[in-house]
Order: C-alpha cells, then structure tokens, then sequence
C-alpha cells in the first residue's frame, strides 16, 4: 500500500489548485536577457510562463498553452498581426513591448495595450492585470 503523507498530500493539492487558477502568460521576445527576467518576475507575481523567441512557434504554442495574454517585443510585432487576424486567436489581449515612443507605431500593430522599455515593473503589473481581467486600455 502506498502512503502519502497528509503534509505532501496537501502540497500537491495545493500546487494542482493553483495551477488551476493561474493566469497563462506567453512572452515572444528575443531578447534572453529580457525574456528571463518577464518569466522569472512573472512566475512570481504567479502567473504561468511560456516564452519564445522564434515566431515560427508561436502557433504551436498558441495551441497548446492557450494563454490569457500575449506580450510581444516591437521588433516581433508581425505576431501581434498573426494573432489579430486570426480567428481562434484575434480576442485574446496583446500587451506590445516597445524602446520606440508610443506615436511611432501606435497605427501600425494592432496590440490591445503598450509599453514603453525601459519598463516599470509596477505599471507593467497594472496593464497585465487589467488585460487578463478583461479592462481595455485607455
């Protein structure tokens, strides 16, 4: 008979619950540096994480991680127009990441939100909350 103990039992109900209920966040960048640090801040403010720099996985991601939100770096904004124009993918939210001023490309990438890099950590917050809780930027 296998025993488990009612410690490492609770843990693993735990962790499955939270997984449950975590918000799926897919970052294209590719920049490492930059990918590692959204990842490593983001599993902690515990959200689930899956990141590429290859545009050619996005689609295979897309499937099977079914994220809440997409974060995108400008210089892959041809993603950001991949999704919208796709059906199974055109509603879920796009936060675009950008070192270029906000006017330079407002009309050309059809994201839901931006922001501007060097990024603060606390407005970056603020625009994911409001983009996985469904509130359209302003």
């Amino acid at each position: 008979m296998l025993y488990v103990s009612p410690y490492k039992l609770a843990y693993w109900l735990i962790t499955l619950f939270n997984i449950c209920f975590m918000k799926r966040i897919l970052v294209v960048n590719n920049d490492i540096d930059t990918m590692t640090l959204l990842k490593t801040w983001l599993e902690k403010k515990a959200y689930l994480v899956q990141y590429t720099g290859d545009q050619e996985k996005v689609d295979q991601i897309m499937k099977k991680f079914s994220p809440e939100l997409v974060i995108v770096d400008i210089l892959q904004k041809d993603v950001v127009k991949q999704l919208k124009d796709q059906e199974k993918t055109s509603s879920i939210p796009v936060l675009l990441m950008t070192g270029y001023t906000l006017r330079e490309h407002q009309n050309d990438v059809p994201a839901d939100d931006t922001i501007e890099k060097p990024f603060n950590l606390s407005l970056m917050e603020r625009k994911i909350e409001n983009l996985t809780n469904g509130i359209a930027a302003h």
